[in-house]
């Protein structure tokens, strides 16, 4: 039925077919929440900083770079920047959390109501 030729000749076109590495040469970030965007630090395999870049950069060569790793970080932004846009993401957050708000306040209503 099945004998080591047949599987070691089929392992071979398969890799002859498909190549075993990976690599790319330029790298592209899609924005997908426009509200904040984020930094991205592209560092080395040995960890030293190659470069700072935003989630809008488009075609980050990294062609002689060997492994890298990509961290992103958040970019954060005090609330006196963009009141409306703060005041926006309190209330949806109220609106998002109101029953566990409700019970809570209803729960201390009853520990520390007076008899």
């Amino acid at each position: 039925m099945f004998s080591a030729k047949k599987v070691v000749l089929v392992l071979l076109v398969f890799l002859l077919c498909f190549s075993c590495t990976v690599s790319a040469q330029t790298v592209s970030f899609a924005e997908p929440n426009t509200v904040s965007h984020k930094d991205v630090y592209l560092y080395n395999s040995s960890g030293t900083l190659l470069g700072l870049y935003n989630t809008t950069s488009t075609g980050i060569n990294i062609t002689d770079e060997g492994d890298v790793v990509f961290m992103f970080k958040p970019q954060y932004s005090s609330p006196l920047d963009d009141p409306s846009s703060f005041l926006d993401g309190v209330v949806s957050w109220f609106q998002t959390n109101a029953l566990a708000l409700l019970i809570l306040g209803g729960v201390g209503g009853l520990l520390f109501k007076r008899w």
